[in-house]
């Protein structure tokens, strides 16, 4: 018996534990992990500027309004590109293999990916590029070693410390070595998610976050119909805009990451507004 099917068959408080317990392993995993941002990028005054801006993100679709959601298989053909916050979705995803709620989607994440190293070299000593099928490949990649014809990504939080400027530069590069690579498909660009308010930092904080998301909003508009933007982060954050603490796996940690629940939330909202 495979030890994803052990797992479904426990019940689900116990399954819902088991699965955190694996996130945390990953979790120690990220915090050995290297990268070669230049953290003095974002200066004081830049960062200032940013957070005083006024930032306008969509609302996405409540969940409760929507009569008619995707059937899971909408995600066959489907990559979803992702740090390690998506990394916790996969192991969602994953552990339910009688019913997978976003049906056959490829998940293609590694732990502490972000815009800007996703471009680094393929064989760079510090790279964390994405495991899919037993090799690591590049973000760019994607389409072709996948065959997908849509994609998700949901990036940024490794990111941000060095400023929203660099982060959105790093996106829009990215993206368009995606597109050259995969001309026909749809790219849905997801908001970066919400980060507990006790963990945010000089740089990297919720508001700077909701500003890189506004950037996100406003190229996926200006795009054409190949590029779409979900705004996940207005359905998963709090009032004041943090990432809720019932929501949070890692509170004691680095207050980023996800539980089940939020999980459950997350399938939700994709099944809702892709």
């Amino acid at each position: 018996m495979s030890q994803t099917k052990k797992i479904m068959e426990l019940p689900k408080k116990t399954k819902a534990l088991l699965i955190t317990l694996i996130v945390a392993v990953v979790l120690l995993t990220i915090a050995g992990c290297t990268t070669k941002y230049d953290f003095g990028r974002a200066s004081r005054d830049e960062a200032t500027a940013e957070s005083a801006a006024t930032v306008e993100t969509e609302t996405a679709v409540p969940v409760s309004s929507i009569q008619h959601p995707v059937d899971p298989s909408w995600f066959d053909d489907t990559a979803i590109v992702g740090d390690s916050v998506t990394v916790m979705l996969q192991y969602y995803c994953d552990s339910d293999t009688e019913n997978p709620p976003l049906g056959k989607a490829m998940f293609y994440c590694s732990a502490s990916l972000g815009y800007g190293n996703a471009q680094w070299d393929l064989y760079d000593e510090n790279a964390v590029h994405p495991l899919y099928k037993g090799e690591n490949h590049l973000v760019e990649d994607v389409i072709p070693v996948t065959g997908a014809k849509k994609v998700i990504i949901t990036l940024g939080m490794n990111d941000l410390s060095n400023g929203v400027d660099y982060a959105f530069e790093q996106a829009q590069a990215l993206f368009e070595k995606i597109k050259k690579n995969g001309p026909d498909a749809i790219i849905y660009i997801e908001s970066t998610t919400p980060m507990l308010n006790s963990f945010q930092r000089e740089v990297l904080n919720n508001e700077n976050i909701r500003l890189f998301n506004s950037k996100l909003k406003e190229y996926a508009d200006s795009m054409g119909d190949d590029y779409r933007f979900l705004d996940f982060y207005s359905v998963i954050a709090d009032e004041n805009g943090d990432l809720p603490l019932e929501y949070c796996s890692d509170a004691d940690y680095m207050g980023i990451h996800f539980t089940v629940e939020a999980c459950e939330k997350w399938v939700d909202f994709l099944r809702n507004n892709v």
